[in-house]
């Protein structure tokens, strides 16, 4: 019967009691390490998508703006040039845009056209001959209001145009993920663009846009007095028919965590049916 070597005898007799602490002691030191690679991964995740909702909320709110004051539209852009009218016993130079509008022959002379028309935010008190009443952008440091051709069709049959009544304007937030006193900014939009009766309005559709608002400021940009207004009203004499050359926003946001983001963003309107210069 022939003997077993020594080191036969002592490999079946297995790993000491040591050996089996330093092996447990490593694989405990490995799994920590790993559950806290694993942990800062995903706190890093959480903080990543926490800042990039933050920042890309405030990109696409501007970008919604910007998209909406871009296609600002009146009416008065389609007005014929001033040109010698064709009538007899006319001025020359008289301004024949002025004859879209009717005016009754019996109507005392400081009588304004379309001045039974009731006026609101959105339009002004005229009307033409045509039943067109000059859309009114209507502008303070906290709201804006305007009528746009941003306007989508989602409902192939639906009976909308392109243009869309908009009013940005600032509300007490609500939301108890921030801190209290800041704003929210929301935008209302109705595809009824030419209802004379807004209070009637059904399909008007509220969207609030941003939180977190501690400060926003809308200013208004006068080409030829080249100056900033804090209020713009299409309808006063001051502005007579025109739009603004340039829609300034400063804001400032602040959100949990910490975070805030501040800037000042310029917006140029356009009239897409008529076409505006480049620059300014």
């Amino acid at each position: 019967m022939s003997l077993l070597s020594p080191s036969n005898s002592r490999s079946q007799h297995g790993f000491t009691v040591l050996e089996v602490l330093i092996s447990m002691f490593l694989l405990v030191v490995i799994s920590f390490a790993i559950y806290q690679s694993t942990t800062q991964t995903f706190k890093l995740r959480d903080v990543l998508s926490t800042e990039g909702e933050f920042y890309n909320g405030v990109r696409l709110s501007l970008a919604v703006f910007q998209r909406d004051i871009e296609n600002a539209y009146s009416p008065i852009a389609l007005r014929p040039e001033a040109s010698p009218s064709p009538s007899p016993g006319a001025g020359a130079g008289m301004d024949t845009g002025a004859a879209l509008f009717e005016v009754d022959p019996n109507a005392p002379a400081n009588a304004q056209p379309g001045a039974d028309m009731q006026e609101s935010e959105f339009y002004a008190s005229r009307k033409d001959k045509y039943g067109i009443r000059p859309s009114r952008l209507n502008g303070t440091e906290s709201s804006l209001t305007w009528i746009s051709t941003s306007n989508h069709r989602i409902y192939k049959d639906s009976r909308e145009s392109e243009f869309l009544k908009v009013r940005y304007e600032l509300e007490n937030d609500d939301d108890p993920a921030y801190e209290p006193g800041l704003k929210m900014l929301v935008r209302t939009v109705s595809p009824e663009a030419f209802e004379y009766n807004e209070e009637n309005d059904s399909s008007r559709k509220r969207y609030p846009l941003l939180h977190g608002i501690k400060a926003w400021k809308f200013r208004y940009y006068h080409k030829e007095n080249k100056q900033w207004m804090q209020s713009w009203d299409s309808d006063s004499a001051d502005n007579q028919d025109r739009l603004p050359d340039l829609v300034e926003v400063q804001l400032e946001v602040k959100a949990p965590r910490s975070l805030s983001f501040d800037g000042v963003y310029q917006f140029k309107p356009e009239l897409p049916l008529n076409g505006l210069p480049s620059t300014l």
